[in-house]
């Protein structure tokens, strides 16, 4: 398994400072290595459990298929899969003149329907399409102007509700949060939107209006529930001042009563994270060394993520509670970096970004036994990279029994599954 050593994440960590520079060596050295490790296969199966890599639904028009984030399942209780299909090639930037459509799939009876498109979307979170209820979903759009959150229900076949305010995430039906995606365009464009021309300077310096918002599904109101000027309050440190500010990776614990978010802080192009928790009153810093990367709720008062604790980086998991940080060795030193994590019960499924070969790996992890269990591999081209890049951004099914994931293995972005029922019991 060519993996990257310490001696090459120490090098990549020095050139931090120096971002172009760090970018056109990471690009000859990944493009070198594809070469001199590549595989004569572009997808394997490493558990003898598993039966085979499924796609969802063929795309129409050959087109491609992608769900996006790893926070949200794709699936709903009734097997509605829930989907963006682009009729552009995801090899290019997302194009608000290209819109993706929103389709759902029946896995069942293999019905299809098409319920909408949008404008608003990215390849990493796609409109941020998610399951409210068995019978309804959100997603995101941009119109009249502005980016929206629109409301539709799979019995009534229509739309219910268009909202002011774009979702982050969601609350069943009773309140969802949105944050400004264009800040997130203006300092992370991955994961923002490109209707809209990026604020003026003034707008990403003016920290009283912008933040988190609280949205009511009963009246459709919002009103500011943290501004970024109370978030950068909250612990605050003396480079704060000479920074810019967002937030981002907003995730509703799943009573509803409290949210984790990731506030990231630049000087110039150097990044910083810290890891926050709100209770809808007031704010609280879990995490705050410098990097936060991947996390995802285990319970209510448990959170699982990749971040760096006194000079550590790994996965941990941290309890509201009593405040303690644990170390989890199984996850962290299988060495496969900061993999983005999704639970089910006990167990919890992270990927890989590609290795020296570009192949990314998929990895089931028992966080009460720390057993790990290996369950496939695919290729990533190096035609996918920076804002374009495949991320499998695996997610389970509600019933656990299948892992969905986003992968380009096969020449085109496709929403795949694998079914774990023999392995999580």
């Amino acid at each position: 398994m060519a993996n990257f050593s310490a001696k090459e994440r120490f090098i990549a960590s020095l050139l931090s400072t120096t971002p172009g520079l760090k970018s056109l060596v990471k690009d000859v050295y990944v493009r070198v290595n594809s070469l001199l490790y590549k595989k004569s296969y572009t997808s394997r199966l490493l558990d003898e459990r598993l039966s085979a890599i499924d796609i969802v639904s063929p795309s129409e028009e050959n087109g491609e298929t992608f769900f996006g984030y790893y926070d949200k399942s794709p699936i709903n209780k009734e097997g509605w899969v829930l989907f963006h299909e682009a009729t552009m090639p995801t090899l290019l930037k997302p194009n608000p003149d290209t819109p993706v459509r929103i389709v759902l799939f029946q896995s069942e009876t293999g019905m299809r329907r098409s319920i909408g498109c949008s404008s608003s979307y990215t390849w990493q979170q796609g409109a941020r399409a998610q399951w409210l209820s068995e019978d309804e979903l959100l997603y995101n759009d941009f119109r009249e102007g502005r980016y929206m959150a629109v409301l539709y229900s799979l019995k009534a076949e229509k739309e219910l509700r268009v909202f002011d305010y774009p979702v982050q995430d969601s609350y069943g039906r009773d309140y969802f949060l949105s944050i400004d995606y264009r800040r997130i365009m203006y300092l992370r464009p991955d994961y923002g939107y490109r209707n809209l021309p990026l604020p003026s300077m003034d707008e990403m310096n003016n920290l009283k209006h912008d933040g988190i918002w609280q949205v009511d599904y009963a009246n459709g109101q919002g009103c500011l529930l943290h501004s970024l000027k109370e978030i950068v309050s909250c612990e605050p440190k003396a480079i704060f001042s000479s920074c810019l500010h967002k937030v981002n990776h907003v995730m509703i614990r799943p009573d509803g009563k409290g949210f984790i978010f990731i506030h990231r802080f630049y000087q110039g192009k150097r990044r910083f994270d810290r890891l926050m928790y709100s209770d809808f009153h007031s704010l609280r810093v879990l995490a705050d060394d410098g990097m936060v990367s991947h996390c995802c709720w285990i319970d209510e008062k448990t959170v699982f993520g990749y971040l760096r604790f006194e000079g550590r980086d790994g996965f941990y998991r941290y309890s509201l509670d009593t405040g303690e940080m644990k170390y989890c060795s199984g996850p962290s030193e299988y060495n496969m970096g900061d993999g983005h994590p999704s639970c089910w019960g006990d167990w919890i499924v992270f990927d890989s970004y590609p290795d020296k070969s570009r192949m990314q790996h998929l990895t089931l992890y028992n966080w009460r036994t720390n057993e790990i269990v290996p369950l496939l591999e695919v290729w990533q081209s190096v035609r996918y990279k920076g804002q374009t890049r495949c991320d499998l951004h695996p997610r389970f099914s509600t019933d656990g029994k299948k892992v969905f994931f986003d992968s380009v293995y096969s020449g085109k972005r496709r929403l795949c599954f694998v079914d774990v029922s023999n392995i999580v019991k």
